[in-house]
């Protein structure tokens, strides 16, 4: 496993968004960065310059946050800040970062982005100092462990970005029991849209978000949904809101966790968490058709 050097909730100030306010004012955004690294020799020598220097990565970055990037999506932003991440030692293998904005949505607590860039991906190399030959033979075999390790510590970001958004509340009717019949209660959705990594890291390489990335128009969809049915089960609920997201936004994949806080007097709330494909609702509307054609 690869050693990592962390910032936590880093709050910035920045420009970033596509509406006229947005791009007016400076906004709150919140990083958290986990830099994949070998801590080894600094861990025998006590030295912070054979480690990767958390403070000088959190004024870098904080630095290009607050610079004039120019940048719309979270998505590019969250690049941005991998590749400054990634520029403060050629000692830095990976990054993981975790960028949010707790006033992206009206009613959702954030939207966020979690990307995991490896040096390789962002510079096409794994470092930019050219090797002794007579060091080399030496060296090669612990830095391949190295590297190898920080491209595992991906795990699933290792083929995909995550879009998220956090604790949307919406109102509905959902339940069995004769009351909530009449009544609508609120429900929490935890919304992660899974998409392919862009097919270059460099800073605004994809900052166009086509609309199964744009998490305001997925959000406007859902909030359509939940707010105007009224299911008897969280199950459905959260299938429904699935099928919206991939038949008529195009998201790729989703996973959906819905609570119902009110469902239980003594916990804080009941909940379904659900992961959808584009394939699972292809296999679904193939199955109805067989059946269809079954009874004609």
């Amino acid at each position: 496993m690869a050693d990592k050097v962390i910032f936590r909730d880093l709050e910035v100030r920045t420009v970033l968004g596509n509406d006229s306010w947005e791009r007016k004012k400076a906004q709150p955004l919140v990083i958290t960065a986990e830099i994949h690294t070998s801590i080894s020799s600094a861990g025998k020598s006590d030295k912070v310059t054979e480690s990767v220097h958390y403070g000088i990565a959190c004024k870098r970055v904080t630095a290009f946050a607050e610079s004039n990037h120019g940048l719309q999506s979270l998505e590019a932003f969250a690049e941005g800040i991998a590749r400054v991440s990634l520029e403060v030692t050629d000692r830095a293998l990976a990054v993981y970062v975790f960028a949010r904005k707790p006033r992206a949505l009206l009613h959702a607590k954030y939207a966020g982005v979690e990307i995991y860039r490896t040096r390789k991906e962002v510079f096409g190399c794994w470092s930019d100092a050219p090797e002794d030959e007579e060091d080399s033979a030496q060296e090669a075999a612990p830095a391949a462990v190295e590297r190898a390790a920080a491209v595992d510590a991906a795990g699933s970001l290792g083929s995909e970005d995550r879009i998220l958004v956090k604790k949307l509340s919406l109102s509905t009717i959902i339940g069995v029991n004769l009351w909530e019949r009449h009544y609508k209660q609120t429900v929490d959705l935890d919304l992660v849209l899974h998409t392919a990594k862009p097919a270059k890291g460099a800073v605004g390489a994809h900052d166009k978000v086509p609309r199964y990335r744009n998490f305001r128009t997925v959000v406007d969809a859902v909030t359509e949904v939940v707010e105007k049915t009224s299911y008897r089960t969280v199950e459905a609920l959260a299938t429904a809101v699935a099928r919206t997201a991939i038949k008529q936004c195009k998201v790729p994949k989703i996973t959906i966790r819905v609570e119902k806080p009110s469902a239980l007097v003594f916990a804080a709330c009941s909940a379904v968490e659900i992961t959808r494909s584009i394939d699972d609702f292809a296999a679904s509307a193939a199955l109805a058709s067989g059946a269809a054609s079954r009874i004609t």
